[in-house]
């Protein structure tokens, strides 16, 4: 196909980086922008040539080629239900949905099509988690024993901003939950989560915790500890080491400049990026331009539906073990 019709759902911040990233590939275009904004839709119709629609019009036209859903999560599953009675692919961004039944229930709706449907882990496509990959698949670190992923946000929201949040575990720490899938090609076997709201207590007023310490033992018996929080003074950290019987191998965090100034004061570099649009940047851009080609040349998606589900399945045992402080096994 050399001619691809998107529709485009959300007209925010995730959904406007993937349409200008999606509009660079000359084969794509966005035919409509649905958003309940009208101003905010105006403004991305106007930036990508698209039209405003509403939610029937878009999903009466059996021109489009794909929906990409980058809407508030609780519209998700809604959205993911129409486009299951399409022939359309869709790129939704996770999770599928905050509660654990409703994604079954859209589950059921994909049956048969979840390989078209790519879920928004974009941590994938990074090229340096990539390149990680690869060492541990390639055997040059041997048999993987233990795993640290560290996952720190630079700033905490206000707590007014986190009330309509799933959390921490469904909303951040299921980006975790699906790296070591993908990195160690094996399953999750039982969770144990520590939680506290330690950076603002005023968080347990609205039903949120801002610090996790999360313990994981894989199906293969590798050990997992992943450490999340919404503030790190020094920027936005996102770091992962893996230990395995041949060695070990790292990513670190990329900071804003390369430049390491060494005098007789001591070495000085400069700090990580400071947010997940910066770190990210260039995943996002890979992520979705990958989903482009697939719709393009008719394969399949990865990762798909069955990745998201169970990425939150994850996520909702890690929150069983936070409230009962027991390990859950999945």
């Amino acid at each position: 196909m050399t001619d691809l019709r998107f529709c485009l759902f959300g007209a925010g911040e995730m959904a406007t980086i993937h349409a200008m990233n999606l509009i660079s590939d000359a084969r794509v275009k966005i035919a409509y922008v649905v958003d309940p904004s009208a101003e905010r839709a105006a403004a991305l119709a106007l930036a990508t040539g698209a039209q405003v629609v509403d939610t029937d019009t878009a999903f009466a036209d059996p021109t489009i080629d794909a929906y990409v859903i980058a809407s508030p999560p609780r519209t998700h599953a809604d959205y993911l239900d129409r486009a299951a009675q399409t022939r359309a692919y869709v790129f939704c961004e996770k999770p599928i949905d905050h509660d654990m039944g409703r994604i079954q229930a859209c589950m059921a709706a994909l049956k048969g099509r979840e390989g078209f449907v790519q879920l928004g882990f974009n941590r994938r496509f990074d090229a340096q988690f990539v390149a990680l990959k690869q060492a541990i698949t390639a055997g040059r670190i041997g048999s993987v024993e233990q795993v640290l992923i560290i996952s720190r946000d630079a700033e905490a929201p206000p707590v007014e901003g986190f009330i309509q949040s799933s959390g921490l575990l469904k909303e951040t720490a299921v980006h975790d939950f699906d790296l070591i899938r993908w990195l160690l090609e094996d399953e999750v076997a039982e969770v144990y989560v520590m939680a506290d709201a330690l950076i603002n207590p005023e968080y347990l007023t609205v039903g949120q915790i801002d610090t996790t310490t999360t313990a994981i033992r894989m199906a293969k018996g590798t050990h997992v500890t992943v450490l999340n929080s919404l503030r790190a003074a020094y920027g936005y950290d996102q770091r992962i080491e893996v230990l395995g019987t041949l060695g070990q191998a790292s990513v670190g965090n990329v900071p804003e400049s390369l430049v390491i100034l060494s005098t007789v004061d001591g070495i000085r570099g400069e700090k990580p990026l400071h947010n997940y649009h910066q770190r990210y940047a260039q995943a996002y851009r890979t992520e979705i331009l990958a989903f482009a080609e697939t719709v393009a040349t008719g394969g399949m998606v990865t990762p798909d539906a069955t990745d998201g589900l169970r990425a939150s399945a994850i996520a909702e045992a890690a929150i069983l073990s936070m409230t009962t402080k027991a390990p859950v096994a999945l």
